[in-house]
């Protein structure tokens, strides 16, 4: 692999590379048993982030919803965000 990907990659993970604007997205679907589930993920790849939200409902039993399908029961209340284990250091 050239080292210019390489380069290019790491200074897309860590914020100071150009480009990879993010977007804001929402998702709906049934999660297993019928429960339904609203997303709203912040993503560089629309594409990417569908398709493995789609394959994660999918390997338990759920399924991806249309626009509208679920977000009708849903009034925004506030924000959670999760901080995962190898990033932890970054925000101490």
């Amino acid at each position: 692999m050239p080292m210019d990907n390489i380069d290019r990659a790491i200074s897309k993970g860590t914020g100071t590379g150009e480009g990879g604007a993010l977007i804001e997205m929402t998702l709906e679907g049934y999660a297993q048993p019928v429960s339904p589930s609203w997303l709203a993920p912040v993503t560089d790849n629309r594409n990417r982030t569908v398709q493995e939200v789609r394959s994660s409902f999918t390997k338990h039993g759920g399924a991806m919803g249309e626009n509208g399908c679920v977000s009708w029961m849903f009034k925004s209340r506030g924000v959670m965000s999760l901080v995962l284990k190898s990033q932890r250091r970054r925000y101490e």
